[in-house]
């Protein structure tokens, strides 16, 4: 399969500097076409799944990504309605919709090995995949967790998030370019300003204004809270595999100690908390984030 596949979706323009986002690969499931990046070992019987937050896309892993792909099969996809995935105008964009759709999508992929690695959002997704998988005789078997600044528990929602829900809000931001909304966001939760550069703001605002995404957007904040979100947490102590949580100890979105919860919650899991860091370890402090994903990953050998 493809090696270090970034190279295959990213390439510098000499006109303007930036990279040019492209397509990969792409798998339908239910008609739906799943854009992902793909880099599989053959001596390699688990594959670490990277999936994205909230606005963002695949492209969230760009830093830590080429770390990963020497040692671990890897995989990366954007999420129904993020990046170059398909944005359908229907009402299944919640967490457990995502949940489900992944699990056909590694199914289709013959992905039977996994350790899911959810970044806020996406660690949600992450914790809902795992307990469906539970739930299949067959299939999929998810060998461990990685949950970077995640979602889990009952909480106010983060700023970006109401404001799309909020008709009046939404109205008001689409005055602003992508570039500016997006530079705005980064600079409230990130620690690391240093970090918040034209080339990442392009990742994220590429996509803003794609024919479907306000729809996407707005639908994922709309449903952005599970119904049984209570009920959900109340399971966490039965999650059985080892787990890793990730967390910036300056984390304005989701506070550290939702990092300290799931870690009293989660029998078998480990707390790391990196200091000076924001909501965005993976983009953030990628060499750090990648050496505490590798001192577990290779706990799971």
């Amino acid at each position: 399969m493809e090696k270090f596949a970034t190279e295959n979706n990213r390439r510098v323009t000499a006109s303007t500097g930036f990279a040019t986002l492209t397509p990969a690969c792409t798998v339908d499931i239910d008609n739906i076409n799943i854009n992902y990046t793909e880099n599989i070992l053959s001596d390699e019987h688990l594959t670490v799944v990277l999936i994205h937050g909230f606005g963002a896309s695949l492209e969230t892993w760009s830093d830590i990504y080429p770390l990963l792909c020497p040692f671990y099969s890897v995989i990366r996809m954007d999420l129904k309605g993020s990046g170059f995935s398909s944005k359908p105008k229907d009402s299944q964009y919640s967490p457990s919709d995502q949940a489900l759709l992944l699990l056909k999508f590694l199914k289709e992929l013959r992905q039977t090995n996994v350790v899911l690695v959810g970044h806020s959002l996406g660690g949600g997704v992450a914790l809902l995949t795992y307990f469906e998988s539970l739930l299949l005789t067959q299939g999929i078997s998810v060998k461990g967790l990685i949950l970077i600044d995640s979602a889990g528990y009952s909480q106010s929602l983060p700023f970006f998030v109401s404001t799309v829900q909020n008709p009046v809000t939404r109205f008001v931001s689409h005055l602003m370019s992508p570039e500016q909304r997006v530079r705005f966001v980064l600079n409230k939760i990130i620690k690391l300003k240093r970090r918040v550069t034209p080339d990442r703001v392009r990742r994220y605002s590429y996509f803003l204004d794609k024919p479907g995404s306000r729809y996407a957007l707005y639908q994922t904040a709309k449903q952005i809270v599970p119904r049984n979100v209570s009920e959900l947490s109340s399971k966490f102590s039965t999650i059985s595999v080892p787990t890793l949580i990730l967390w910036g100890a300056d984390d304005p979105v989701i506070s550290v100690e939702y990092g300290h919860r799931f870690n009293q919650d989660i029998p078998n899991s480990r707390l790391v908390v990196l200091a000076d860091t924001g909501h965005i370890p993976q983009e953030e402090r990628p060499s750090e984030t990648f050496s505490a994903m590798n001192q577990f990953l290779k706990t799971l050998r």
